[in-house]
């Protein structure tokens, strides 16, 4: 009886290295899908971008400066705000679906905006709309000539 050679069997860990990978590719697939159909009725989304912030720069500055590297102590310094103010900004802009804690570390509150921004570009048209970089700080315009 001559016996078979059998395929060498993946590791428990390859397996799931390659069901990751797998979840990754269908995450990726479902965002860029989720992008398109957004950024195909653009103009309403942005009629409601328009609603939340209300035409307040402070709100603009401290979604923008909402990175999820700066504490909202950070964001008050960088902006020269009072840390009450960041924080009833930021909890209101999270209740808008725009932004979310993503770590606390120390009594230290971590807020970043959710993929929405990057999808249909909400920062670069605020720093646009209110003259402000991607810190929320006003942009210094070049000396005319």
């Amino acid at each position: 009886m001559v016996k078979k050679e059998e395929a060498p069997t993946e590791d428990r860990d390859q397996q799931i290295l390659r069901r990751l990978t797998n979840i990754e590719h269908k995450i990726d697939s479902l965002e860029q899908t989720t992008a398109f159909a957004l950024r195909a009725d653009e103009k309403r989304h942005f009629e409601s971008v328009k609603v939340i912030f209300r035409k307040s720069r402070k709100c603009v500055q401290v979604y923008l400066a909402a990175n999820g590297n700066r504490s909202v102590q950070d964001i008050a310094d960088m902006l020269g705000m009072k840390q009450p103010n960041v924080s009833r900004e930021l909890v209101r802009l999270g209740q808008e679906g725009l932004i979310e804690i993503i770590e606390r570390e120390g009594g230290r509150s971590f807020w970043a905006k959710k993929p929405i921004d990057r999808t249909i570009r909400i920062s670069q048209w605020l720093m646009k709309e209110y003259q402000l970089d991607q810190n929320g700080l006003p942009v210094e315009k070049p000396p005319e000539s």
